[in-house]
């Protein structure tokens, strides 16, 4: 049996493609940490890429710095819950 996959590409869905890019790129940060959980740093990515656009040998010294003291270094985002809060419904678990 065949199955038929069709990709339509037109602008609605285009847009929305790259509203979503652009909401998870907000809503993510940059986090650098030492391993004994001291924060140094807690910026949002889309700064960091501009920083790395702008100087880009400015995120190989901090990558190269970041190994060497042996920081981690995440990327973190809050997730909303799409749940609607309904007073009328209970949940049972």
């Amino acid at each position: 049996m065949k199955t038929k996959t069709t990709f339509n590409l037109n602008s609605e869905d285009v847009t929305n493609g790259f509203q979503k890019a652009f909401d998870w790129i907000q809503s993510t940060k940059v986090r650098i940490a030492s391993k004994s959980g001291k924060e140094y740093v807690n910026i949002p990515l889309i700064i960091t890429i501009v920083v790395a656009l702008l100087v880009p040998f400015a995120l190989i010294i901090g990558l190269v710095i970041g190994l060497a003291l042996s920081l981690n270094i995440s990327f973190q985002r809050e997730v909303q819950d799409n749940k609607t809060q309904n007073d009328n419904v209970i949940d049972i678990k």
